[in-house]
């Protein structure tokens, strides 16, 4: 068993094949939550079978649990530490999610990221208490990836502070990858103001914001020829008005904005003018309503070398590089906390899909997805493993982190 990135002493070949051996005997029960979660999907914040079943697992195996995090319902911490030294123990986070999607159910997978995060950790600390590898673990349940920001309120409370690194797995097609960057998203919920009247009888004394709403739409495709290739604007309409024989004296929209960092500003700034030159247009009063956004991944490239060499001692193949992508995700706020790395791992390996789809849903239940989870919790505990044996590990991949600051 040797990495590529270097050559691994005896101790650490012993707790790599041990905690592979661990891995192997919890996959029933691992794939058995996995299914569970699948079958009964829970969408943003409602997560309470998932929340409960990871819990319960994690009570039932040593871990002190601490439920409704950080206010929400279903988030939660489980740790574990071993030695009695404080003083530069290393604590590695572990994030989990399980959420669904509407009308989809688990279409992103989720249900295999809450049983890969749960395994490793199950693992780590069986090797830990048998062999007296000292660090601390944190199982950090995160609620509301789909929609809502788990993560970036977690963070706000203050529940991802003190982590040495964090660790995040995520199904995905094509060949197995470490994540690289994806792009940063902000929404806004714009509401124009106008004034009510018949829509027959006396339409003059009416200001029509629905009027605005229109314009505003079509500037924005009209701004769509000038913005950079990354930039995404979606939006759905909240408020057309509410009987056809009025005026409209509201209107209102949800706008999502995805774009790479250096493009994102301008283009709020950009959208913003459309939605208040629509106003003066349509003689309306124009809110605008700014929502903290998902950030995209900083990816680190030593924590990458670790699980890129752990990869190899598993036999999955791995993508070159840190392949960059146009999605978002709240764990994206978590890497601008602490070094952190997100490991993709491939449902189907021929063939490169999108998710939130059918399809991917069905492989997100397929066989290879018990080989996913065996892969992934080998992947993270190996790797948590050099990070507890090798403590310059970590401390290149802070000063990395540091300097991308």
């Amino acid at each position: 068993m040797e990495g590529k990135g270097w050559k691994l002493d005896m101790k650490t070949i012993e707790l790599k094949k041990q905690a592979g051996a661990e891995a192997e005997q919890l996959m029933p029960q691992l794939n058995q939550i996995s299914r569970f979660i699948y079958e009964n999907p829970e969408l943003a914040f409602a997560e309470k079978k998932a929340c409960q079943k990871l819990t319960a697992v994690l009570e039932e195996h040593g871990f002190h649990v601490e439920k409704n995090v950080g206010g929400l319902e279903t988030a939660f911490t489980a740790t574990y530490q071993q030695g009695e030294n404080e003083i530069g123990r290393k604590l590695i986070g572990i994030a989990a999610e399980y959420d669904a999607l509407p009308d989809l159910g688990h279409g992103c997978g989720h249900n295999l990221i809450a049983a890969s995060s749960l395994g490793a950790a199950l693992v780590l600390k069986k090797v830990m208490e048998t062999t007296g590898l000292e660090g601390e673990l944190r199982v950090i349940g995160t609620p509301a990836e789909e929609d809502g920001g788990g993560k970036i309120l977690l963070l706000e409370k203050g529940v991802f502070d003190g982590l040495s690194m964090c660790m995040m797995m995520h199904p995905t097609s094509g060949v197995t990858r470490i994540a690289g960057r994806c792009l940063s998203s902000h929404g806004m919920a714009i509401r124009w103001q106008g004034k009510s009247a018949h829509a027959e009888s006396h339409p003059e004394e009416g200001v029509n914001a629905l009027d605005a709403l229109h314009i505003y739409y079509t500037a924005i495709a009209c701004l769509r020829q000038q913005l950079p290739d990354d930039v995404r604007i979606a939006q759905i309409i909240t408020d057309g008005g509410r009987n056809e024989g009025m005026i409209p004296d509201s209107a209102s929209i949800s706008v999502d904005i995805v774009s790479q960092d250096q493009n994102l500003q301008a283009t709020i700034e950009k959208v913003q003018n459309c939605a208040k030159g629509a106003a003066i247009a349509a003689g309306c009063d124009c809110e605008i309503e700014h929502i903290t956004g998902y950030l995209g991944r900083r990816p680190n490239q030593r924590l990458a070398q670790v699980f890129r060499d752990n990869f190899e001692i598993i036999g999955e193949p791995l993508m070159d590089g840190m392949p960059e992508d146009f999605g978002t995700t709240d764990f994206g706020n978590v890497m601008r906390k602490v070094p952190s790395c997100n490991p993709y791992v491939s449902l189907l390996p021929s063939e490169k899909i999108s998710n939130h789809t059918e399809r991917f849903k069905e492989l997100a239940m397929a066989p290879r997805a018990e080989q996913v989870i065996e892969i992934s919790v080998k992947a993270m505990a190996y790797s948590a493993i050099d990070l507890l044996t090798d403590p310059m590990i970590l401390k290149a991949a802070w000063h990395e982190f540091l300097q991308e600051e």
